[in-house]
This record gives C-alpha cells, structure tokens and sequence, in this order.
C-alpha cells in the first residue's frame, strides 16, 4: 500500500512538472519526461514489479495529453521498467552516480523502444537522426538532473514513512 501511495504521489508531482514546469523551462529546448524520471528512480529504490504496471497508467496520460497515438508512452514505459526491473542487479550500488548512469541509460532504451513503435506508424521516420538529436542529449539531460530528483524522492519517502510510524 504505501508504494501505491508514494508512486501515484510521485507520478501526479511529474505529471505537474510536465504539464506546468516543461510549458514555461525548457533546457536546450528539450522537454524532460519527469514522470519516467520519477519512475525509474522507484523502480531502482524499490524491490515491487507492480511499478511497472504504474507506467502503463502514467504512459496512458502522458499520451492523452501529447495528443499522439495511444498507448506509446504506456507501452515504452511499461517496457523500459519491466528491463529496469531485471537489470537493476547491475546498478546494485544505491550511489547517485550509479542512479545517474541508469536513469541515462534506460532512458535511451525508453527512447529506442518508443521510436520504433513510432517508426510502425510512420515509416519514412528515421530512427537514427532521431536518436541523436533528441534522445541522446535529452537523456543525458536527464541523467545530469536524476541525483537531485533522486534527493527528493528520498525526502518524500522518509517524509511519508515518518508519518505512518
């Protein structure tokens, strides 16, 4: 129960950062996907697959309000944290370092997932300049700013531990 609560409290503070903060503060001109931020730092603070389940909602949301076609973010993020999910054994060290590289890292495979699910749909799209133009420097981006995300997932979870204690 209380990781039903922290997600979907973590997921509505990132879909606020991206309707509100993304709207007016663009780094670079790159938008960043707070709510797979938000998700990949649980996924790796947490021992619970049912996160997983948790992207497909906040995927559905985001593809609801990016007017694009259904059920590609939700599909991308459900992907991209159920490898998260097998793969965290690597990222083992609860470092921010080693949180930074994940986040980086599964944010490009979140990229490459969603590009070719996207490529289905449009097939003159080039996966290739795509990727380095967008997910590339967007999911460094990402990567730099995780261990302040991470400060603050941190906080809220012994903010509302504290309060059930």
């Amino acid at each position: 129960m209380r990781i039903f609560v922290t997600s979907l409290s973590f997921i509505i503070i990132g879909l606020w950062l991206n309707i509100v903060f993304n709207h007016y503060v663009q780094i670079v001109g790159l938008k960043i996907n707070w709510i797979l931020i938000f998700l990949l730092i649980q996924t790796f603070r947490q021992l619970n697959l049912g996160i997983a389940f948790f992207g497909i909602l906040a995927g559905l949301i985001l593809d609801a309000l990016s007017h694009g076609i259904m059920g590609l973010y939700g599909t991308s993020f459900f992907l991209t944290l159920l490898i998260t999910t097998q793969i965290k054994k690597v990222f083992f060290a609860n470092t921010f370092t080693s949180i930074s590289l994940a986040v980086f890292s599964m944010s490009i495979i979140e990229g490459l997932i969603s590009s070719s699910i996207l490529s289905i749909f449009e097939p003159e799209l080039e996966i290739s300049n795509l990727m380095l133009s967008a997910t590339l420097p967007l999911s460094l981006l990402q990567g730099v700013i995780t261990p302040v995300i991470l400060q603050f997932v941190i906080w809220g979870e012994n903010l509302f531990q504290k309060d059930l204690a």
